[in-house]
């Protein structure tokens, strides 16, 4: 009989563990859908605002995978219950949800998992994967099963979004503790934290290569996204990479004085986009959608910007680009400006083809953050067309 006493104890402690594990589960609110369409008087391809609400509502950095696995679900920030918090767009239905719990505190720093219907979030120093299952119409609900991962590093401060790598066996987040910044690292499958990897600058804009699980791409903050020409000054690499293996960062590449560098994206092929340029005067500046290859190290220019000495800024931002991000499929570029307008570049000729204009105002709103959903067939960003901020949708029209 003795051994029938000591599995006892050890089913119950099993159960209170996995009790423990799962903090909260619920079904989230459903609205209605308020989504308008238009078709841009230029290009004539439709838009879909698939958020019209007075309040803020904005889509996720162009980096930050913001679409579930299947792209049935798109997620985005909403302010329409007096906080930002995380909602989601059903693409099929256009009815939102509201996934954050009203009486829990906002969770943030999200992204969604490239395995399944999970979103990984951040809340009060402990990291969570959000399991979804979603039911489709005629009774359209969404259940969340909510689930602590680890927590935060103690006495650290999170400082980026998360990023999940290719095979989804890791999260990596960046962090500081004092005046010491880190890259940390999340085994998921046992959910315990791995040895972080020590920087010494303040990283930004963590993201994992879209196919090799090893590799991360993250930015080193500058005062200035412009590398100093005082030869006195240390070297300026905005852009570096870090090896899960190794935990040793390296930079892509060092700017040369006077250089802008900013907005790096990966794209395919194991190359990223960027936005640079190498004239800079005040707030005018030259900004070229570029191409860094990591195999061989080259850069090219896919879609180009412009430079006119007697141009004022306001003219400039009207040629020149500011974010970028290619389609998952490879075929094209997407770029925004500072006046609103998302043009595509062709990724074998650089043709461009302007998609859309009118969603910004020079000089305040907004930006856009251009980016892609899973397929290549639509680009999303943030919109000041209506007269506030909402997302929208662009298809790629079949005849370009």
């Amino acid at each position: 009989m003795q051994p029938a006493k000591t599995m006892l104890p050890l089913f119950v402690l099993a159960f209170l563990q996995a009790v423990a594990a799962c903090a909260a589960a619920w079904d989230c609110e459903i609205l209605p859908s308020e989504q308008k369409i238009e078709t841009d008087a230029q290009s004539g391809a439709m838009l879909r605002f698939v958020t019209t609400n007075p309040a803020a509502d904005t889509n996720l950095y162009f980096h930050e995978r913001c679409f579930l696995w299947d792209n049935r679900l798109m997620l985005f920030r909403s302010e329409r219950f007096g906080r930002s918090e995380v909602m989601g767009c059903l693409l099929e239905t256009g009815e939102l949800v509201r996934l954050n719990r009203g009486q829990d505190p906002a969770a943030g720093n999200l992204v969604a998992s490239i395995k399944g219907d999970r979103i990984f979030v951040f809340r009060e120093d402990t990291f969570y994967l959000w399991k979804l299952d979603c039911t489709a119409p005629p009774a359209t609900a969404v259940h969340i099963t909510e689930t602590k991962v680890m927590d935060m590093p103690e006495g650290g401060q999170l400082r980026s979004v998360l990023t999940e790598n290719s095979d989804g066996t890791l999260l990596a987040y960046a962090y500081s503790i004092g005046e010491e910044d880190f890259v940390g690292f999340c085994n998921l499958r046992i959910g315990e934290a791995l040895p972080p990897a020590k920087l010494g600058f303040k990283p930004d804009h963590l993201q994992f290569h879209p196919s090799r699980p090893d590799l991360l791409a993250l930015c080193c903050v500058y005062e200035s996204d412009v590398a100093p020409t005082d030869p006195a000054e240390a070297r300026h690499a905005r852009i570096w990479f870090l090896n899960v293996h190794t935990r040793v960062p390296v930079p892509a590449f060092y700017q040369v004085p006077g250089e802008i560098v900013t907005h790096e994206c990966w794209w395919v092929n194991d190359q990223m986009t960027f936005i640079g340029g190498h004239h800079h005067d005040g707030d005018r500046e030259e900004g070229n959608v570029k191409v860094f290859d990591l195999k061989t190290g080259e850069i090219r220019i896919v879609g180009a910007g412009a430079w006119l000495d007697d141009a004022t800024a306001g003219q400039l931002s009207r040629v020149n680009w500011w974010h970028a991000c290619g389609s998952p499929d490879g075929k094209w570029v997407a770029a925004d400006n500072w006046h609103g307008t998302v043009a595509l570049f062709n990724a074998k000729t650089t043709q461009k083809k302007i998609l859309t204009t009118g969603h910004r105002t020079y000089g305040g709103g907004q930006h856009l953050h251009v980016g892609w959903d899973l397929t290549g067939e639509h680009v999303e960003f943030t919109s000041n067309r209506l007269g506030d901020l909402n997302v929208c949708i662009v298809a790629i029209p079949e005849d370009l």
